[in-house]
């Protein structure tokens, strides 16, 4: 299957415009781009079938036990606007410890992993905009832990 260089650019910018919004760490920016009926997993986390609210307390959790997060993004595919996997390696220095997340505070965690993304068109949305998409199912998936630089 040949999937449409369409399609690819516009889930590659799409997810352009979500990135920073992490790195950012405003959890509202972030809940913009996602549906009041979701289902959301991270399993690296062990967070698993969260709904709209466990997600938002699970994101102002994660940015208050951290300061500082970076996302690379290695590729974002799929075949239709309805879902994409984004490949992505995640850099987090911990600002606290945290052993639940396995966090110690002042050390970079580097984990590299995908999330896979359903996305449906927000009522009266516009198809061609990439702001009118929310993510309505997530599963992210991850490994890791040191450093990759130094191996600590």
């Amino acid at each position: 299957m040949t999937v449409s260089t369409n399609v690819s650019k516009f889930l590659l910018d799409r997810q352009a415009l979500l990135t920073p919004r992490f790195e950012s760490g405003d959890v509202d920016k972030i809940l913009e781009f996602y549906d009041p009926d979701l289902s959301f997993s991270d399993h690296a986390w062990h967070a698993t079938n969260l709904n709209y609210t466990e997600f938002e307390q699970f994101l102002k959790s994660t940015y208050d036990t951290s300061t500082s997060l970076r996302m690379e993004t290695h590729g974002v595919h799929g075949a239709s606007k309805d879902f994409s996997a984004w490949e992505w390696t995640l850099h987090v220095i911990a600002g606290e410890d945290d052993p639940i997340r396995g966090l110690v505070k002042g050390k970079e965690i580097v984990l590299r992993g995908c999330s896979l993304h359903w996305w449906k068109l927000k009522d009266g949305g516009d198809d061609g905009n990439l702001l009118d998409w929310r993510i309505v199912k997530e599963a992210d998936y991850a490994c890791g832990g040191e450093n990759e630089k130094t191996g600590h």
